[in-house]
């Protein structure tokens, strides 16, 4: 005699497990009713018990499913934001070197730098019949932008060879003159 599982035998029109149960106990215990019928209780209690534990197993099964997934889940979000956390942190980097070089004054102009363009711009002017020149065509004479002409100014009013004055014709503008 075949036990089979109570949808699936119900499903292939087979004999039920409980029925399978009646019959064992009728064909094992016919002396005694009491018997039998307290056997085919405990056979389905029993029977209960192991369908209980089959859907507690199942859903144990279902829950284990879904903490994993959840597990993934918080694996998935901790990387990304540790990926996160190292951009923000490159990019704190990159403005914090961006900063320190706005903030870092310009370098001072050496004086052996400065003597070589008054030099320079000496010989030009001589070379090219100038006695006085503007700021703005010293700095073409020597190839210098008009900023860097700027920190030369305070070592042409040292040099001996020229004398800074005031342009007559303009209120703010200055010439470099030679001696």
């Amino acid at each position: 005699m075949r036990l089979e599982d109570q949808p699936l035998a119900d499903a292939r029109g087979q004999p039920t497990t409980t029925d399978n149960l009646a019959l064992l106990a009728d064909k094992l215990f016919d002396d005694d009713p009491r018997i039998k019928h307290l056997l085919v209780e405990v056979l389905q209690q029993l029977q209960q018990q192991e369908d209980e534990i089959h859907r507690l197993q199942c859903i144990s099964q279902q829950r284990q499913r879904d903490i994993q997934r959840q597990e993934d889940e918080i694996q998935r979000l901790r990387e990304e934001l540790a990926a996160f956390r190292e951009e923000v942190a490159l990019e704190r980097a990159y403005d914090r070197q961006r900063l320190a070089r706005l903030e870092t004054p310009a370098p001072a102009l050496r004086e052996e730098t400065a003597k070589d363009h008054l030099d320079r711009l000496f010989l030009e002017m001589h070379r090219l019949g100038h006695k006085q020149v503007r700021m703005k065509d010293a700095a073409r004479i020597l190839g210098l932008s008009v900023p860097q002409m700027k920190n030369i100014k305070p070592h042409i009013g040292d040099d001996a060879r020229f004398v800074i004055v005031k342009d007559p014709s303009h209120k703010q503008r200055h010439l470099i003159r030679l001696v």
